[in-house]
């Protein structure tokens, strides 16, 4: 179901989707995962991707585990906050995955120096609603608005960016912020949406 964010805000639609996400049954979680993995192999760019940022599902967010299993790369990381007060995260390898931080979210341990933003070939985000003109809403805190906010002045040279979404997160339009950074597609666990700026 699309929602008319004319008739909601955006506290309204995250309450909205995450009582959606809530309701979901083990199984159709992984029926979800499992659908989503399938889609994403119908994009090229993300089966020829080195280098992905990906993220450890918190709170009902369709996991990306089997898709990034099914990808052809070792070269995983993940998100690690840092700075819970400045909303601040870095990144780092996926292989070393250490206990949940405050917010019950896996996260790698911080060996060797983090990743840069700009170094990954596609970041796969999570979110909370989208629309199909690329925009997001997030969880509302701006950890990835903070971490991707160098990316807005690299049209050309930054990372694929890929909003992955159960379908009914789909929304009819996002209000989006000076500072958000438009995904180049969407990925659910029925469609590849490719997006066109």
């Amino acid at each position: 179901m699309r929602m008319n964010p004319g008739q909601l805000n955006k506290p309204q639609i995250r309450k909205s989707i995450r009582s959606q996400q809530a309701s979901l049954s083990n199984k159709e979680r992984l029926i979800a995962e499992i659908n989503l993995a399938k889609h994403g192999r119908t994009s090229t760019r993300l089966l020829q991707s080195q280098k992905i940022l990906s993220y450890a599902p918190f709170s009902g967010e369709i996991s990306p585990k089997t898709l990034v299993e099914n990808l052809n790369t070792e070269n995983v990381f993940y998100p690690r906050i840092t700075n819970f007060r400045l909303c601040q995260m870095r990144f780092y390898s996926a292989s070393k995955v250490e206990n949940l931080n405050k917010y019950g979210i896996e996260e790698p341990q911080a060996i060797g120096a983090p990743s840069q933003a700009n170094s990954f070939d596609v970041i796969l985000l999570p979110l909370i609603a989208f629309d199909r003109n690329g925009n997001r809403i997030g969880m509302g805190r701006g950890y990835y608005d903070r971490a991707l906010q160098a990316l807005s002045h690299q049209q050309s040279t930054r990372p694929y960016l890929i909003g992955l979404a159960h379908h009914f997160q789909e929304v009819k339009s996002c209000q989006a912020a000076a500072w958000d950074v438009p995904l180049d597609a969407i990925l659910t666990d029925l469609e590849f949406i490719s997006i066109s700026h």
